[in-house]
């Protein structure tokens, strides 16, 4: 069967270079403080994204404060959405596709406005050093003789993790309704899980696995990037002949209705953090790529992802 190919998250990897903050958009956020809704708790992969987007909004009196409001991730699109504070803004991520269980026709960030887009973590798929899977072909194989058998462990139902692991699977002609995923709330549990046998692989953010990547407890068997990540001896998917590319990304979007200056200062706020020797530290040190995106192109890039992981969702027999 000849290989769908499946590109994720992959539309304009490049930062863009033009900035939008001018004195007057920027100085309406001077003396604001900025509610920012952030999907899971305190602590979360998305909260310490947002809390790092404060740290450097509010060291460079880029606003006068950034209250950062952790919210469910299951409820907090909708919450979000239906909220008339104009004044707000979303930590967005892949995972908030999930939350809307039937799809709507301008996608599931319908009734926002969009920013930017961040960062993102490039996902690794990983098994114990004593695992007979050596290598992704192996791997593969093993998923097109009985996709049932294959345990693969991740993060939470409908998230990123499990996206993947679908798309996978639709690139190398399985029926990714006969996979056999088991969520957990965290990549650690993931984890815990592959190394007492309860599951065969794992796919994960390199992020939340480099510790046991480096110590030689984790073999990983390919990445989810388009270039090979430092450090990581595996190949990309796209070595392996998988078209496909996927980042666990953030981003930054407004409410609907939000008019064109306040629109012109939160991107202005959002290309100044990303431009800052500051946020770029902090990206390395947490294992975070930079992929900035604004403005226009984003809402169509987000457009676009968020059409893609919904028909991936529903190949998974998700979307309902």
């Amino acid at each position: 069967m000849r290989r769908r190919q499946v590109l994720a998250l992959g539309v304009g990897l490049v930062a863009l270079t033009a900035g939008c903050g001018d004195g007057p958009a920027r100085s309406r956020l001077a003396s604001a403080t900025l509610p920012m809704m952030v999907p899971g708790p305190a602590g979360g992969d998305c909260d310490r994204v947002a809390q790092a987007l404060k740290a450097v909004a509010e060291r460079n009196a880029l606003v006068g404060g950034v209250q950062v409001l952790n919210r469910p991730a299951h409820a907090v699109l909708t919450e979000f959405t239906r909220a008339r504070h104009l004044k707000q803004v979303l930590m967005a991520e892949p995972q908030l596709v999930g939350t809307v269980r039937t799809v709507r026709q301008e996608g599931a960030f319908a009734g926002t406005t969009p920013l930017a887009r961040l960062c993102g973590e490039w996902e690794v798929l990983v098994v114990p050093v004593t695992s007979r899977l050596k290598s992704f072909a192996a791997f593969a194989d093993a998923m097109r003789r009985d996709p049932a058998k294959l345990a693969v462990a991740g993060r939470g139902e409908g998230g990123v993790d499990h996206v993947l692991y679908g798309m996978l699977a639709q690139s190398l002609g399985v029926d990714a309704r006969t996979l056999r995923y088991v969520g957990y709330p965290t990549t650690q549990e993931a984890v815990a899980a592959l190394a007492d046998g309860r599951v065969v692989a794992a796919l994960a953010s390199h992020t939340g696995v480099r510790d046991r990547i480096r110590a030689g407890q984790l073999h990983v068997l390919a990445v989810s990037s388009p270039d090979r990540i430092t450090g990581v001896e595996a190949p990309t998917l796209l070595e392996c002949d998988v078209h496909l590319y996927c980042a666990d990304w953030r981003g930054l979007i407004g409410p609907g209705g939000l008019g064109d200056d306040d629109r012109a200062a939160l991107i202005g706020l959002c290309h100044e953090v990303a431009e800052s020797g500051r946020w770029r530290e902090l990206c390395a040190r947490n294992g975070w790529t930079p992929l900035y995106l604004e403005g226009e192109d984003f809402r169509q890039w987000l457009r676009v992802e968020s059409a893609r992981l919904s028909r991936a969702l529903g190949e998974l027999g998700l979307r309902v």
